[in-house]
């Protein structure tokens, strides 16, 4: 019963774990598109242009033979 136990303990605390990641990528995220101050272009309209090329290279990637 102590087995079950410490097993289920050690799942929460890895999506504990997966939270915090996901909340420093996201404020990392925030931050770099406040700080930046583009002449030509919008920041959020540069990251999403940089996502649809990411994409873009992604699922042509994931075509190839």
């Amino acid at each position: 019963m102590h087995q079950r136990f410490d097993c289920l303990a050690r799942h929460s605390r890895q999506r504990g774990q997966a939270y915090a990641e996901y909340l420093v990528v996201t404020a990392a995220l925030v931050g770099v598109i406040l700080l930046m101050t583009g002449d030509t272009v919008a920041p959020f309209t540069a990251l999403v242009s940089s996502f649809k090329s990411l994409f873009s290279a992604y699922s042509f990637t994931l075509s190839l033979p």
